[in-house]
């Protein structure tokens, strides 16, 4: 019968770590959305001002999830699921990179890629790389977090 009148949720409430890494990836969303999807012409101030604002705005979503976290710290398991997020991001990386070099090779080889473009594409697509890889280390994490690992 006391379990019926039971507040709480099978749910175990998030931890800092969780929360940081849910801002993160809205803070990801929402600049780098609009960035790739969005913009038609994306140059290299473009890119500074998308970085920019995405410092900004980490740092306004953490400051506040630290103002009203009380348990900041981190164990054993806390590490480990960094370690594997890191992991999952570098394999990443690595593949996309490896991919895109041999895309860039092709269609050089081909006469499809303007020379004079060259710099900012290669520049978009490891960017565009660089974010892939980040999203997936922070959503590796998160899983891990939520399977419990």
């Amino acid at each position: 019968m006391s379990n019926i009148f039971d507040m709480e949720t099978d749910m175990p409430s998030l931890s800092y770590q969780e929360k940081s890494l849910y801002a993160s990836l809205v803070a990801y969303l929402i600049i780098y959305v609009p960035y790739f999807f969005l913009v038609q012409h994306q140059g290299l101030s473009q890119i500074v001002a998308v970085i920019v604002t995405l410092i900004v705005l980490q740092i306004i979503l953490q400051s506040v999830i630290a103002a009203f976290s009380r348990h900041r710290l981190t164990d054993e398991r806390d590490r480990l699921i960094a370690l594997r997020g890191y992991r999952a991001g570098y394999i990443t990386i690595v593949g996309c990179i490896v991919l895109g070099l041999g895309a860039l090779w092709l269609h050089t080889a081909l006469g499809q890629l303007n020379p004079a473009h060259m710099a900012i594409h290669f520049l978009n697509v490891f960017f565009f790389f660089l974010v892939v890889a980040e999203i997936v280390k922070t959503v590796s994490q998160l899983v891990a977090y939520r399977r419990s690992i």
